[in-house]
């Protein structure tokens, strides 16, 4: 049987974006094909929205998943720095009508720009550095004054006044919002008009109060009145969003029935409260995730129980990892994982206790209740938002290839432990030991070229954290793999070696858009 072929333009290059949905495609054996390298971007260097259009215009594919602002902007950090207007970014999308009208079902991402509460510049304009704290202030300030314009003319002149942001500063800055909302409410359009079958609005370190929630408020709210409210999903995330979207793609392609979830934790009231980085309930997050993924959410006879490990406030394993954390709701969570699949119901687990990593105490109570190689799904990292939606699309990928019979067993297993040795092994331990020995500041992105000695150093405590995670029979780090893919040690990548998988073939690897053989 030939699998179905789905095309994917990723939100960048970074494995959490173009890596991920590929490894939940391959839980269903569905062949993703993404652009060649040289039209996406790297790292600041913009990408070509010309080459990409030429790609998709080319294009065979049952399906296209795409990020917006990669086929408009080249990117997502070039999304945010480099300048364009609306009719450019709208004008480079017109591939997608092309595809919609020879019947190809096009799903697209689309972001909010962030505010980040950092004067680190490496993902932001220039002048990030030293206005972004200023700048994330004026957001807040801005979205708590507005309809009152006199209070709105106010917080503008102390901007400059008091926090020193230059009048052209907080113009472009202001400047570049009003474009991006302007692009984001013309993708609502496209949903409108049937270009897209769906289409996720994504939005990454929020706050309660911010322009970012405002705009996502404000797109809801149209979402709403368009009534598009089946096709359009507005939640917290971004990184993960290709990969949700995908899944939804893959129950189309696969002709399954939505996948049917109960969420559930430990302490019920933990549900309401609003992760590090978010703008509204866990439970929410976890709901519209998994309905961006096509799933249902309801109580009764679920295909798959969503175990949520809610925020406790302990730290952040990114910037301030936490000495210690609590170990009875971890115990107590994974002992409601040991009854629930002792009793045949489908588990997965969301890790989201402390943002940017695993919370240790949950993979050892995990393990130690021989659950890790039974889970349905798991993710630990970064945002709640990004973790619900990790897990949201594998759960939902599973399900769906089980029933369509296409369920592949070592990929499933692949992916589960590849999120257990990044998001506990690196997140939460390995990564705090290498900025120790390289004199990091955790607070901002560090440098670390691909030949620094450390990358063997890293290998070697990614391959000791695979060896303490029982099962997964012969998995290992492929030291050979191990890279940072921005250069800094806040995400890695590497690969498993299975040596008792032979059922990949470089000749049908479809990755870049092209067989292996034939680059």
């Amino acid at each position: 049987m030939t699998p179905p072929r789905i095309a994917l333009v990723p939100l960048d290059e970074r494995p959490a974006c173009a890596e991920l949905p590929r490894l939940v495609a391959a839980v269903a054996g569905v062949a993703l094909v993404t652009p060649p390298a040289e039209a996406m971007p790297a790292l600041r260097r913009a990408g070509s929205p010309d080459a990409l259009a030429a790609w998709l215009t080319g294009l065979e594919a049952d399906a296209v998943v795409v990020s917006l602002e990669t086929l408009g902007h080249g990117g997502l950090i070039a999304s945010r720095t480099r300048p364009a207007s609306v009719a450019s970014v709208t004008a480079a999308w017109a591939p997608l009508r092309d595809l919609a009208s020879r019947g190809v079902a096009v799903h697209a991402v689309t972001l909010i720009t962030r505010t980040p509460d950092s004067s680190d510049a490496m993902e932001e304009p220039d002048y990030w550095d030293p206005h972004g704290p200023a700048l994330h202030r004026l957001s807040a300030s801005l979205h708590r004054a507005a309809g009152d314009h006199a209070a709105v003319a106010a917080v503008l002149e102390a901007s400059e006044r008091v926090d020193g942001v230059p009048a052209e500063i907080r113009a472009d800055f202001l400047s570049r919002r009003v474009r991006n909302h302007a692009v984001n409410t013309a993708a609502l359009e496209l949903v409108a008009d049937g270009t897209l079958r769906s289409l996720v609005v994504g939005a990454d370190d929020t706050a309660e109060h911010g322009l970012a929630t405002a705009e996502l408020r404000w797109l809801d709210t149209w979402t709403a009145w368009l009534g598009l409210g089946e096709r359009v999903s507005v939640r917290p995330g971004a990184d993960e969003a290709c990969t949700v979207l995908l899944a939804r793609t893959l129950l189309d392609v696969l002709g399954a029935q939505a996948p049917t979830v109960r969420i559930e934790a430990v302490d019920p009231a933990g549900l309401r409260r609003v992760a590090a980085y978010e703008n509204v309930p866990v439970a929410t997050t976890a709901t519209r995730q998994l309905q961006a993924c096509g799933a249902v959410v309801r109580d009764d006879d679920p295909d798959v129980v969503l175990l949520v490990h809610t925020p406790d406030g302990a730290g952040d394993w990114a910037v301030a990892p936490p000495v210690a954390t609590d170990p009875a709701p971890a115990r107590a969570l994974a002992e409601r994982a040991a009854t629930l699949l002792a009793a045949g119901q489908a588990v997965a687990v969301a890790d989201c206790a402390q943002p940017n990593g695993a919370d240790p105490q949950l993979v050892e109570a995990l393990a130690e209740a021989g659950v890790l190689e039974h889970l349905t799904a798991y993710a630990g990292w970064n945002t709640a938002g990004n973790t619900l939606g990790t897990v949201a699309a594998h759960a939902v990928a599973a399900v769906a290839a089980r029933r369509a019979g296409r369920f592949d067993e070592r990929a499933h297993r692949r992916l589960l432990l590849h999120r257990l040795v990044e998001d506990w092994g690196w997140m939460s331990n390995e990564r705090a030991r290498v900025r120790a020995a390289l004199g990091s500041d955790p607070t901002r992105h560090d440098r670390v070229p691909a030949d620094h000695p450390v990358m063997a150093d890293i290998a070697a405590g990614l391959a000791r954290r695979r060896a303490e995670l029982p099962g997964f029979a012969a998995l290992s780090v492929d030291p050979s793999s191990v890279r940072l893919p921005w250069s800094r040690t806040f995400e890695v990548d590497f690969a498993l070696d299975d040596p008792g998988d032979t059922t990949t073939d470089p000749a049908t690897d479809t990755r870049n858009g092209a067989p292996e053989a034939a680059r």
